[in-house]
């Protein structure tokens, strides 16, 4: 597989971001935190499906809201594909399609592309990073062997961590020179129980000849018990086939044979009690069916009035297809009429509104209309004026009556009496009433005011002229007045006779002038209903001429259909005998269906009854017997006895061969009850020994008893049967993971020698360009592993620098790679593995991973900027500027 395009719709900090890869070797490079293990992730997720929630962190949900997901293009096999998976269940919505057919693909059809390959293998195999050579560079010597020799095996390192782990465990569990371990303690232990067990032994020979007596006297209980029970089972047995022994002895009689003669069977029985029921419902059919055609027949007869029909029946088809017209017609005439009498009915109403002078009056135009509007607005609007210069022509006299009034009140009289007695009352007030001050500035007031009222006439002389100003000013404007009323008079009495000449002209002098315009609309209905009526008279004079020529058609039926009175009566009597003609004529078509029907039933009825007669004479016949009473009376015989052999059967399935062998055996009833009381005997007999025993027992387990609560003999023994269990329980623990520790190491050996002649030919390859040609074969051994040096001396990996020893390791690894993608064709991806290398190293392994894109893609990612100045520049993608350079 060779990737060629990726576009990232979201996931991480990726957002709408298209990669070409079209080269086999691509070095894509980006600093920190550019999204390189993002990049590496979402090309896993997009090949083997999304992370799931159990595992949020692994999901890279995109950070700006983009769509979750995104799209690859690769080649397979020669095959160009393209891939699109967006959030989705299990592991996300997939889009797979053939672009060299264009065919549409599913989900499982991409997992069988990429088989065997998982999630899981490619990472393992596929996939090389920083933290995988950090790993192996922490490892000690010994690890690094082991890690080394075990290379080829899929998984090896998750393989060496368990062992790992159970060596520790076993550790903890027991060491040949340990002291606290569990299982050492345990050993200890026991053989200081051993020592106190073998020092109070020769206590017990008593203890032990007394268990020898219990155990003969259980044996003796044993027996009793085996004879106890051997009696209850016969006196169980005996008990309950007494109550059946006589009903056993009737069924297992010989019963009474049959005549020879032809057993009958239970399907000839159900046939022939189906044929007597079936003829007897046929029967009772055919009876009921010949009344039904009899009453059929008699239905057949057609009345008078019908047969009038079928003699005029094209005459009358004829004139029954115009019925519904002249229905309508008629319905149309009827709400004509209630139309015409609505609206003489209005004229009627306008007429007593308006009076005789109503038809004649004209309807104005709208000109005309406007135009008397004209005139009453004009008329409207001088009386308005006049009211006005009327008004204020009073308003004018009535200040030019108060001026005169005043004029003459304020003619020169010499001296003010109000203002001087005023003045003199101040100045005896002062005088008389005041002192001091007081006494000066009131006498001094008080001569103001005398003084004005005698020289006020002489201050105030000028205002007798302003009146009289004023009074000429209001005399002009009196005239004025006067000689505009005049002239709005004159104008009024012209509009009123062009208003009079208006209503003359249009016949609207019998109204009142101030209705001329609001009658309008009643004067248009007045017209509008008139011609509406007219029209409505003619028409139902023309209609009711069409019905009275149809109804004359009819005048041949007449006296069938009682023809009289109203159209509208006629019209319904005229229906109703259609209607009633249309009803009879199908009746009697059904009833002939019906009838025809029913005889055709009736012939298969009586076929059928002589069929079913035929086969149930045959069956009686076959049986010899001359009715089914007889052949019904015969089979239930016949089943009694089958009967009464079930039950023998069945009574003899409850008991057992013993059972049936003593029932045979005992003659009468009266010896199996005598069996059962000698049965009984012996059981009482055998209970009082069993007595006996127990009471003998129970002294000997007393005296076990007390001798073993004596002694710590039976609690050592249980000390030490204890310690037995645990030690066990841990040995086995000990020994299971010490042979799963083998058996791992055993299996990684075998699988990686499976592929070591392949993994150890291309990882020489490798070793020598990484190691500049100083070493140029790896030889594996069951116990190491050695390299040759080009000078021919050989050094196991124990002997090896770190560095050499961990390139070793690399050059295997990568081998292995190779391997498998020679067999699982995927892209090899490496997340700056060679980040601890210098320049020297990584130079020469960038040159090993451009001998291994020959054969895989190969994607190595970055952050070293040193490393762009090794590869070719069109080899390189820089990450955050999205292009290469």
């Amino acid at each position: 597989m060779r990737i060629t395009k990726l576009k990232i719709y979201g996931f991480g900090q990726f957002n709408d971001t298209v990669l070409d890869l079209a080269d086999d070797f691509q070095v894509i490079y980006g600093e920190n935190e550019a999204g390189k293990s993002t990049l590496v992730a979402f090309i896993t997720s997009l090949l083997f499906g999304f992370a799931t929630g159990k595992h949020r962190y692994e999901m890279y949900q995109p950070k700006r809201g983009s769509q979750y997901g995104g799209e690859v293009s690769f080649t397979h096999a020669g095959t160009h594909y393209w891939l699109k998976r967006v959030a989705g269940t299990h592991g996300g919505e997939v889009t797979f399609r053939n672009i060299d057919t264009n065919a549409g693909l599913g989900k499982a059809d991409l997992e069988a592309l990429l088989q065997p390959m998982n999630r899981e293998l490619f990472q393992q195999i596929f996939c090389f990073g920083e933290r995988q050579l950090q790993a192996v560079f922490n490892l000690n010597r010994f690890d690094l062997v082991q890690r080394i020799q075990r290379v080829g095996a899929i998984g090896s390192e998750s393989w060496i961590g368990l062992t790992k782990t159970l060596t520790s465990e076993a550790g903890e569990l027991y060491k040949p020179r340990g002291r606290v371990q569990p299982l050492v303690r345990l050993l200890h232990e026991y053989d200081s129980i051993n020592e106190k067990v073998a020092s109070v032994k020769g206590q017990f020979q008593q203890y032990q000849s007394l268990q020898s007596e219990a155990q003969k006297t259980r044996l003796e209980l044993n027996q009793i018990q085996r004879e106890l029970n051997q009696l209850n089972q016969q006196i169980n047995q005996y008990q309950r086939l007494l109550p059946i022994y006589e009903r056993y002895q009737a069924l297992n009689s010989d019963p009474k044979q049959a005549a020879n003669e032809a057993v009958i069977s239970a399907d000839d029985w159900r046939e022939v009690t189906q044929l007597s029921i079936a003829i007897k419902q046929a029967q009772s059919e055919l009876s009921a069916l010949q009344q039904r055609i009899k009453q059929q027949t008699a239905d057949q007869e057609v009345t008078a009035d019908q047969q009038f029909y079928r003699d005029h029946r094209e005459r009358i088809d004829k004139l029954a297809t115009q019925l519904a017209p002249m229905t309508e017609l008629q319905q149309q005439q009827t709400r004509r009429q209630a139309q015409m009498n609505s609206g003489q009915q209005e004229l009627a109403e306008l007429s007593k509104q308006y009076g005789s002078s109503l038809p004649q009056a004209a309807v104005l135009n709208d000109s005309e209309s406007q135009s008397l509007q004209v005139l009453f607005d004009q008329q409207q609007h001088l009386i308005i004026e006049r009211e006005a210069r009327a008004k204020q022509r009073q308003e004018h006299q009535a200040t030019f009556q108060a001026l005169t009034d005043k004029a003459n009140s304020d003619a020169p009289s010499g001296i003010d009496l109000k203002w001087l007695i005023g003045g003199v009352a101040v100045i005896i007030i002062a005088l008389f009433g005041l002192s001091g001050i007081l006494r000066t500035v009131g006498g001094v007031v008080g001569l103001f005011v005398a003084g004005y009222g005698i020289f006020k006439q002489t201050i105030f002389g000028g205002n007798q002229s302003d009146t009289d100003s004023q009074l000429a000013l209001l005399s002009s404007q009196l005239d004025q007045d006067r000689n505009q009323l005049t002239k709005l008079d004159q104008q009024l009495v012209e509009i009123e006779s062009q208003i009079t000449q208006f209503g003359t002209a249009h016949q609207l002098t019998g109204f009142d002038t101030a209705d001329w315009l609001a009658i309008q609309p009643d004067l248009r209905t007045y017209q509008t209903l008139q011609k509406q009526v007219a029209a409505q008279q003619d028409q139902l004079t023309q209609d009711t001429r069409t019905l009275r020529t149809y109804l004359v058609q009819w005048q041949f039926a007449g006296d069938v259909i009682g023809l009289g009175g109203s159209d509208d009566y006629q019209l319904q009597l005229i229906g109703q005998f259609l209607s009633e003609r249309r009803d009879e004529s199908q009746r009697l078509s059904w009833a002939g269906e019906t009838l025809k029907a029913n005889a055709e039933r009736q012939s298969m009825l009586q076929k059928q009854l002589r069929d079913q007669q035929s086969q149930l004479q045959q069956r009686l016949s076959q049986y010899q017997v001359a009715t089914v009473e007889a052949f019904e009376s015969r089979y239930q015989a016949e089943q009694t006895l089958t009967k009464q052999s079930e039950q023998r059967n069945a009574l003899n399935a409850q008991l057992t061969s013993a059972d049936r062998q003593l029932l045979r055996k005992t003659a009468s009833k009266d010896d199996l009850v005598a069996s059962e009381k000698v049965a009984q005997v012996k059981l009482n007999q055998f209970k009082q020994q069993q007595g006996t025993l127990l009471e003998q027992a129970s002294r000997q387990n007393y005296q076990l008893e007390r001798l073993a609560t004596s002694d710590r003999y039976q609690k050592l023994l249980q000390q030490r049967a204890d310690l037995q269990s645990e030690i066990i329980s841990l040995t086995d623990e000990w020994l299971t993971k010490q042979l799963l520790i083998k058996w791992i190491d055993q299996t990684l050996m075998t699988a990686s020698q499976g592929r070591q002649p392949q993994i150890i030919a291309t990882a020489e390859t490798f070793f020598k360009t990484l190691t500049g040609e100083r070493y140029d074969q790896i030889i594996f051994t069951d116990q190491t592993v050695q390299v040759e040096r080009t000078d021919g001396l050989k050094f196991d990996v124990g002997e090896l620098s770190s560095g050499t020893a961990e390139q070793l390791y690399v050059a295997l690894r990568f081998a292995f790679t190779k391997v498998m993608a020679d067999a699982v064709a995927m892209p090899i991806i490496i997340d700056d593995a060679f980040v601890n290398f210098d320049r020297d190293r990584t130079k020469r392994a960038l040159s090993m991973l451009q001998k291994l894109a020959s054969s895989s893609q190969v994607l190595y990612f970055t952050a070293n900027r040193d490393n762009l100045s090794l590869v070719a520049s069109d080899q390189v993608y820089h990450l955050e500027a999205g292009k290469s350079e």
